[in-house]
């Protein structure tokens, strides 16, 4: 993923802006999706307590991922701002 980003071209403050807020805004559309999960698989019993378990977990997994990729994209964009001045 790292090396996608560093072949891509350049960004303005603009851009990257407008990426951290991309990622910003996937990490909390993956939070709510995880508690409604969670919140479900209470609810439930049986083959769809399991299912809505196996959802919640792989939410979990998104959410770590989209926090690594904020901070990817973080310092991707910090680095172009410095490169532009």
């Amino acid at each position: 993923m790292n090396a996608r980003l560093m072949n891509t071209r350049p960004t303005n403050a603009e851009s990257g802006s407008r990426a951290l807020g991309a990622v910003d805004d996937l990490f909390e559309l993956l939070r709510l999706a995880h508690g409604a999960a969670e919140r479900l698989a209470h609810e439930l019993h049986g083959p769809s307590f399991e299912q809505a378990e196996l959802i919640a977990r792989d939410l979990r997994r998104l959410r770590r991922s989209a926090d690594m990729l904020h901070a990817v994209v973080e310092r991707f964009v910090s680095r172009e701002e410095e490169s532009a001045k």
